[in-house]
């Protein structure tokens, strides 16, 4: 229940920066709001009026929306949004997934660069329950410093010890509050445990100590959103019957690169971020009810110079939802009859 209500406040606050993108694009453009809702309705009450567009609060308490001004009487072009040159549509659309996109990236460099000023040797961030690692007394936080008397400097050489030693002790040199300690555990086989869902010792999220500035940590955040983009595609496609994409560029990718779910900080982070990055690479989708789909539209009308007629574009739309809903329904059953590990949680480390 409690995940629930967290997911629903932070889809809400998602949707509302999601909309936020498109106003402030909209008014850098030139196509007038008519209101920026916060929330969905029936409407609580007018906030105040400013730069021509009502503000309002209402009652459904996710997300919120902007409606673009109405065109009275045009049964062709019936708000601003529509009649607006297509480049200035395309821009007022892009807006949306850009905020989001970048909401992720940023907070996620945020998290990683501050967890990795301040620690020494190679960070633990979460241990599973009932694993060789909790047995071990290792606890959420606690950083690695060697194992057998040897030195781990890097997550990689965290990840090629335990491989090398699966079914062997270890003894691992352990810094946690300023002290340290020893500790030995069994790493175990492949045939004692799921790699989908746990790893060799039962960790997840590991950090190297390295002295990084905000630009790498930015630009690995951004390498690593790029592979989740890779793992989004590849689902969709796989839905309708597609080669994924992984397998098409499967020579350009490299598994020394961590994506952000391997580097993920807090929990709460990687919730938000994933949900808000979800939420910007769903929206560009090439299917109508989408933003992806009406820049499809306006696309077609720069090359044209042909308008879609209104009631194809709703016809469009109204098809878009169905099939939707439909894949909704899909996926969701695919996963009670088949579960797999879930996009919130963090990828297990060998």
């Amino acid at each position: 229940m409690l995940i629930t209500v967290l997911f629903i406040i932070a889809l809400g606050f998602l949707i509302l920066i999601h909309e936020l993108g498109h106003f402030l694009a909209a008014k850098a453009v030139g196509i007038p709001i008519q209101e920026f809702g916060i929330g969905f309705p029936p409407k609580m009450l007018t906030l105040f009026k400013k730069w021509g567009t009502e503000f309002t609060l209402n009652w459904l308490p996710i997300g919120g929306f902007v409606r673009a001004k109405e065109r009275q009487d045009d049964n062709e072009v019936p708000d601003e949004m529509l009649a607006a040159k297509p480049w200035r549509r395309i821009i007022f659309l892009l807006a949306g997934s850009t905020v989001n996109i970048l909401f992720a990236i940023l907070i996620m460099a945020t998290n990683d660069y501050a967890v990795r000023k301040r620690i020494d040797h190679v960070l633990i961030e979460s241990i599973d329950p009932g694993s060789p690692a909790e047995m071990a007394g290792l606890e959420n936080g606690d950083q690695v410093a060697a194992i057998n008397g040897d030195e781990i400097s890097t997550a990689m050489a965290l990840v090629n010890a335990i491989n090398e030693n699966m079914g062997n002790e270890l003894e691992l040199t352990i810094y946690r509050d300023g002290e340290t300690f020893t500790t030995s555990l069994t790493p175990r086989t492949p045939d004692q445990f799921d790699p989908l869902e746990e790893g060799s010792i039962g960790v997840r999220g590991i950090y190297d100590p390295t002295d990084v500035t905000y630009i790498q940590s930015l630009a690995n955040t951004t390498i690593g959103f790029y592979y989740l983009t890779v793992g989004i595609f590849d689902q969709a496609m796989e839905l309708v019957g597609l080669v994924p994409m992984r397998n098409i560029l499967e020579d350009s990718i490299s598994s020394d690169i961590s994506g952000p779910s391997e580097v993920a900080g807090s929990n709460t982070v990687w919730y938000l971020a994933s949900i808000s990055f979800s939420l910007g690479i769903l929206n560009l989708f090439p299917v109508p009810i989408f933003d992806g789909g009406k820049i499809l539209f306006a696309l077609w009308e720069m090359l044209t110079r042909k308008r879609v007629p209104i009631n194809v574009y709703y016809i469009l739309n109204m098809a878009s939802l169905g099939a939707v809903l439909l894949l909704m329904v899909y996926v969701n059953v695919r996963d009670i009859i088949n579960p797999v590990i879930g996009a919130v949680t963090q990828t297990p480390i060998p």
